[in-house]
């Protein structure tokens, strides 16, 4: 993931991921259900709202995944 953090340093990029350590450190996480944008915020944003991206990183660390 460092290798991608300098390619993409200063440029805009979209990373579309199911794993949510690989967009932790994006500057802006968009959260989408059904298509529809339902939350977006750091990381640290939306875990502290406890809304979908907290469920959902919630269930991939009790998984192990």
């Amino acid at each position: 993931m460092e290798n991608l953090e300098q390619f993409f340093k200063g440029k805009t990029a979209v990373v579309i991921a199911h794993r949510l350590s690989t967009v932790k450190h994006a500057d802006k996480i968009i959260v989408l259900d059904k298509g529809k944008v339902v939350e977006e915020g750091s990381h640290n944003e939306l875990v502290a709202s406890k809304g979908e991206y907290y469920r959902l990183l919630k269930n991939q660390l009790e998984l192990g995944n």
